[in-house]
């Protein structure tokens, strides 16, 4: 299992509006097809947030440099319609 990682390149507003970064977390098995993954996230992304987000890939050093400048994010969990992999978003405010 390999975990990877998205930001979303148009800002989205948390609960509280404010502008936030949103990034995924997908724990993919070895060998998993990463563009069809990336497809279906920007899919899953579409319906929980009502937006079409274009997602580019970054690090993990990337992402946890995002999530460090806001000590508590809000996140949830994605449903992919392929396979059942394990996605996480996180919203990390813009400060």
């Amino acid at each position: 299992m390999a975990a990877f990682y998205l930001l979303a390149e148009e800002t989205v507003q948390n609960s509280q509006q404010q502008d936030c970064r949103l990034i995924l977390e997908i724990s993919a098995p070895d060998g998993a097809d990463h563009q069809a993954l990336h497809k279906a996230a920007e899919i899953a992304t579409k319906e929980q947030f009502a937006q079409g987000l274009t997602l580019k890939p970054i690090t993990k050093r990337a992402a946890s440099q995002y999530l460090q400048v806001d000590p508590a994010p809000d996140h949830g969990r994605l449903n992919l319609t392929c396979d059942n992999i394990p996605v996480i978003w996180h919203l990390a405010r813009i400060i």
